[in-house]
């Protein structure tokens, strides 16, 4: 079996964020502990985090402070990263951020753990036309949608089972809806009514890829509908365990990692957008060796990008062949 350790980056509606990713490292459970005890190491010696379950690995606070010497702005975030990280890092320069980075893709390319996501282009005019009529909603559904489609597809051809773990985010969800049933919880009322509460997108997402199996999901939602693709039966997940594992990232080394990787992507891509409006990060997204690096994970299809291409008035997936590519191909040709 295989263990998905999942995050999302760029989720919220910030104007000035134009992509949002939903990936994550897939890796078989005989590698999980070694694979983690090489994390905590890497960690260590460049973060100089001692214990990373007590001190939780906030790449995007690490990142805003040392490339842009930015502290949280919110004051809950503010104290934490003052108690929690602040001290590990305030000596630490961008070529260390930059190293570290570097190390996590030489190591994921080393153990050979696969790391999939999916991006979605928020300006895409799709997403203006879902029939929830919510624009954030299109995107989660689709960034999700893109993401367990080309992991199943690894686990089909694997022939292997996969369980998604993901961040508990059950204490950012309205008391009135966890009085609601598992079915009601995912309608679409309830996602049109709560349209930022993410984590209902995703098992919905998730349930309407097991219609084909339960009769009881069959009869009360809707298959291909959330996110709708070309292809109906393509949507259909077969080696997908049903239900999301929500665990507390603080407790889990690779959700963290996950995190980390989904960030340093989407921040590369938002820069190659507009290099001028981010010229503290140059000396990051510039560096040839990571660049480097980056692109062999790609064409090693040991990184996995999926994303939503708007060809012909058609919604399908399709995979790009390295970091700054526009050549995409097609998913259904990527086993021969």
């Amino acid at each position: 079996m295989y263990l998905i350790y999942t995050d999302e980056t760029g989720t919220n509606n910030h104007p000035n964020i134009p992509f949002s990713l939903y990936g994550g490292l897939v890796v078989h459970e005989s590698s999980v502990l070694k694979f983690e005890m090489q994390i905590i190491e890497i960690v260590q010696e460049f973060l100089g985090f001692n214990n990373m379950l007590e001190a939780e690995v906030h790449f995007t606070e690490i990142f805003n402070y040392v490339f842009h010497n930015k502290k949280p702005s919110k004051a809950r975030k503010l104290k934490e990263f003052e108690e929690d990280i602040f001290p590990l890092i305030k000596n630490k320069t961008k070529e260390d951020v930059t190293q570290f980075i570097a190390e996590l893709f030489q190591l994921i390319s080393k153990a050979n753990i696969p790391f999939f996501f999916s991006i979605i282009d928020k300006r895409d005019e799709y997403h203006k036309h879902h029939y929830l009529g919510n624009e954030e909603i299109s995107h989660n559904a689709y960034a999700f949608k893109g993401f367990i489609n080309i992991v199943d597809r690894f686990l089909t051809e694997k022939q292997e089972m996969g369980l998604l773990v993901a961040d508990d985010f059950s204490n950012q969800i309205p008391k009135k809806l966890k009085l609601l049933s598992n079915i009601e919880l995912i309608s679409d009322a309830t996602i049109k009514s709560n349209p930022n509460v993410k984590e209902i997108v995703y098992k919905r997402v998730l349930a309407e890829s097991l219609v084909w199996k339960n009769r009881f999901l069959k009869d009360v939602i809707p298959q291909n509908s959330i996110a709708p693709l070309k292809y109906k039966f393509e949507s259909n997940s077969f080696n997908i365990i049903d239900n999301i594992n929500f665990v507390s990232s603080k407790e889990s080394i690779l959700n963290q990692i996950s995190d980390v990787l989904l960030y340093v992507i989407r921040k590369i891509k938002e820069y190659n957008l507009d290099k001028e409006a981010y010229p503290e990060i140059k000396i990051f997204c510039e560096n040839k060796d990571l660049l480097s690096s980056i692109n062999f994970l790609y064409q090693s299809e040991i990184i996995t990008e999926a994303i939503i291409n708007t060809s012909d008035n058609t919604l399908d997936i399709t995979m790009r062949s390295g970091i700054f590519s526009s050549i995409n191909r097609n998913i259904k040709n990527s086993n021969g």
